[in-house]
């Protein structure tokens, strides 16, 4: 008998419980969604699939804190945002926009993939605002791969979601699919489904943007302890960028997720919630 997968419940309950809200921002109308009370953790996404990937990592995490995820420009149609004028410094101004909108004077930083480069340029930014973070499948600098600049060739010429895009799960195969639980072959299936969501537009954007990105520069100036965990299996950031980059921050510590690949949080949420929630939780190391 094959197991029951409880990804798909843990979306819906997170869908039920979590609160949906927008802030008109100076460059598009951002949304985001709030679960749970505490000190506030924000978690900045990777460079595609929607929101329902972390959702059950959120709901783990909110046990402990109030959790904010945000949705990138471009990710809805109606948001306003012309993708042309807004830069990775912007990406970074509307985070700390949100937390000014939401009066949040200080939070945990969680921040995945590409949201680790917006987490890296925000430590650096407003020190005072994020005492310590957690960054996963993080680098300072990554050259794309040849799927993803495909993607950015392509996306550039097809509209819609990138499940239209050639080759969609064959590309999300090569680098995942082994690291996925074979004995829950629907978990696999939910993850190309979601990641097929992700409006081409939007993730040409992000593309474009992490093609011209090195962050390596500002790393011995970000002063706060940092969390770096990273999949020993992961094809997606390979392990020299990882090692890079703890290298380069001053108070980065390697925490190695072994034989895990690059999507922990859709793999193994609860083990990823619980190394983020542990190294937040100490005293003083977060205030509301």
């Amino acid at each position: 008998m094959i197991p029951t997968d409880s990804f798909r419940a843990d979306v819906l309950e997170y869908d039920r419980r979590a609160s949906r809200q927008s802030w008109h921002g100076p460059r598009f109308r951002m949304t985001y969604r709030a679960l749970g009370e505490g000190p506030t953790l924000v978690l900045l996404p990777g460079l595609a699939s929607t929101y329902r990937g972390y959702a059950p990592l959120l709901k783990t995490l909110a046990g402990r804190f109030r959790t904010l995820i945000i949705d990138y420009p471009g990710e809805n149609l109606d948001d306003g945002a012309d993708l042309r004028t807004i830069s990775h410094d912007d990406l970074v101004t509307d985070v700390l926009g949100l937390l000014d909108h939401l009066e949040v004077k200080s939070a945990a930083l969680f921040g995945l993939s590409f949201g680790s480069t917006l987490s890296l340029k925000a430590l650096h930014r407003a020190p005072e605002r994020f005492a310590k973070a957690v960054l996963q499948g993080a680098f300072a600098r990554r050259r794309l791969q040849p799927p993803e600049r495909l993607a950015l060739a392509v996306g550039r010429r097809v509209k819609g979601t990138t499940a239209r895009l050639p080759f969609h799960e064959l590309g999300l195969s090569r680098n995942n699919r082994s690291t996925f639980p074979v004995e829950i072959p629907d978990r696999w299936s939910y993850y190309v489904e979601e990641n097929g969501r992700t409006p081409i537009l939007g993730l040409t954007h992000r593309l474009d943007l992490l093609d011209r990105l090195d962050l390596r520069p500002i790393l011995p100036e970000i002063g706060q302890e940092v969390r770096v965990i990273h999949g020993t299996a992961d094809r997606i950031v390979p392990m020299k960028y990882h090692n890079e980059l703890v290298t380069g921050l001053a108070r980065g510590q390697s925490l190695l997720m072994e034989n895990i690949g690059h999507q922990p949080h859709w793999t193994h949420p609860d083990e990823l919630a619980r190394l983020v929630g542990e190294f937040f939780e100490p005293a003083g190391s977060v205030r509301a």
